[in-house]
């Protein structure tokens, strides 16, 4: 009887029941959310003071090495002879350095916890497309960096929208165009997004009217430990169909001394891409995919994907090689970058610079090699080096010519054809021969000829005159058989 009271009473009240009970569930978990959140806080905390214990080695071989730097200049002096350097530099303030702050950086990640696949992303209706987001530090000041396209006369401020753990704030930013125009109608543009001293964002949106909602959100990138030494940044490769061109020129770079290879890629053929998979599963080659959205600008976005490529490896590489496939620096007294580089750094250290002063850059002269020797030259040239007829006809079925186009131009080009070894975080903007523009206080040097040239696989013009240079033979004995066993395991 009293059993059927309490179930009488409870049928009356069912309706003021089932809403306690609904309102006890979601007290129960907002604390839940609640209690979660302060994990996630503590988790982040303590992720990021692993990660800064791991990166101070990076930072303290930061901070020693690029104390302070100079403007680049068209000023010109020389240094020794002996040591083949032509140095240019101008003063600047000493106080201008590049401080990348490291022990508060936390590491950008997608929600799945890996690192997103760069792409291009759209800022709203704007005819306005962006590629990449990284952490920088210019004149003393936290920033984040942004590389995209627009339209040269888009003349509209830009606003950034700064996510850093479950907040989000917006702040104005501004924007710089690269030297890349060439009478295009868009142009590279680098947007500058201030920061305090404390935030470390994850990731930035950007919009070109503050109360938009962002269309488009990137991972910001962090400086990362040293890794390798040497990385090479080729290129844009568009309707590229040259496999043994492409081999040829990694196994030449990897005996001189690179590491790790970077290779945009919007169009190639099969067999190129066949190469491209074999270096990935090597693991020394990283391809970004380049699906350039817009025209109207000058080759494919090219200035865009170099600077992308400089600044993923900043703190990664001490050094990164922007290259063309059809060229290769070889160092003509030395057997490999290190010993080359190593040589520069000695004579500028002994040089009469300025105690504020460091290096930055090496600018290396090109000429085209562009013609094959007569047979009387090769019959010469075979004794000397003991270039076999096997060895010879590998030259003329992979398409070596690196080894057999030895007759250059009696010239060598400066500006426009040369092309540089630069440590990455020393420079501002990077452009296809040498860096366009430098971070306040860097020194840079020019590598006489002598010691280095730009051998540039390129027929250009049949001038009388072309000049025999075999240094390429010089490494032949260790390139060759790299070569031919990929092409062999390859079955090109």
């Amino acid at each position: 009887m009293l059993l059927h009271k309490k179930l009488k009473f409870v049928c009356r009240f069912r309706y003021l029941t089932a809403l306690l009970l609904l309102c006890g569930t979601s007290i129960l978990l907002i604390q839940i959310n609640s209690a979660l959140r302060r994990f996630q806080s503590y988790r982040n905390k303590t992720f990021s003071s692993v990660i800064d214990r791991s990166l101070y080695a990076w930072e303290k071989w930061t901070s020693s090495s690029i104390e302070s730097v100079l403007y680049r200049t068209d000023e010109t002096f020389h240094l020794s002879t002996e040591a083949g350097l032509t140095r240019e530099t101008t003063t600047a303030p000493s106080e201008d350095v590049l401080n990348l702050r490291l022990r508060t950086v936390s590491i950008s990640m997608s929600p799945k916890g890996i690192p997103d696949k760069p792409r291009f992303q759209k800022v709203n209706d704007f005819d306005a497309w962006l590629f990449s987001a990284f952490y920088d530090n210019l004149n003393n000041s936290d920033l984040i960096r942004v590389f995209g396209i627009q339209p040269l006369l888009l003349n509209t401020p830009v606003f950034c929208h700064l996510t850093e753990g479950i907040d989000t704030y917006t702040v104005e930013g501004k924007k710089t165009a690269l030297n890349d125009w060439h009478k295009k109608r868009r142009r590279v543009f680098s947007y500058e997004c201030p920061l305090n001293e404390t935030s470390r964002p994850n990731n930035v949106s950007l919009t070109f009217v503050e109360t938009d909602t962002p269309t488009n959100s990137f991972l910001v990138l962090y400086p990362e430990r040293i890794q390798r030494n040497f990385t090479v940044c080729y290129s844009m490769l568009f309707n590229f169909n040259t496999p043994y061109q492409l081999v040829q020129n990694v196994e030449f770079n990897r005996v001189l001394g690179a590491e790790h290879f970077f290779l945009y890629r919007e169009s190639v053929s099969s067999a190129v891409d066949t190469v491209l998979k074999h270096y990935q599963r090597q693991g020394f080659l990283t391809v970004i995919e380049w699906p350039i959205p817009v025209g109207e600008i000058h080759y494919h976005g090219q200035i865009l994907s170099l600077n992308d490529c400089a600044y993923r490896n900043r703190g990664v590489s001490r050094y990164v090689v922007i290259q063309d496939t059809d060229e290769f620096i070889i160092p003509h007294q030395h057997d490999n970058w290190t010993e080359l580089i190593e040589v520069l750094n000695k004579e500028f250290e002994q040089s009469n610079k300025s105690p504020s002063e460091n290096l930055g850059a090496y600018i290396v002269l090109s000429s085209f090699y562009q013609q094959s020797p007569s047979s009387s030259e090769w019959k010469e040239i075979k004794r000397k080096f003991s270039v076999s007829d096997q060895d010879f006809q590998k030259f003329a079925n992979f398409s070596l010519n690196v080894f057999s186009d030895l007759k250059r131009l009696n010239m060598y080009f400066r500006g426009q054809r040369q092309k540089s070894f630069v440590r990455p975080e020393t420079v501002l903007f990077n452009d296809i021969h040498s860096p366009d523009k430098y971070r306040p206080g860097i020194a840079k040097v020019k590598v006489h000829v002598d010691l280095a040239v730009v051998h540039h696989q390129r027929r250009y013009s049949s001038p009388q005159n072309n000049i025999l240079d075999t240094t390429s033979l010089r490494f032949k004995d260790r390139v060759l058989p790299l070569i031919s066993e990929t092409v062999s395991l390859l079955s090109l």
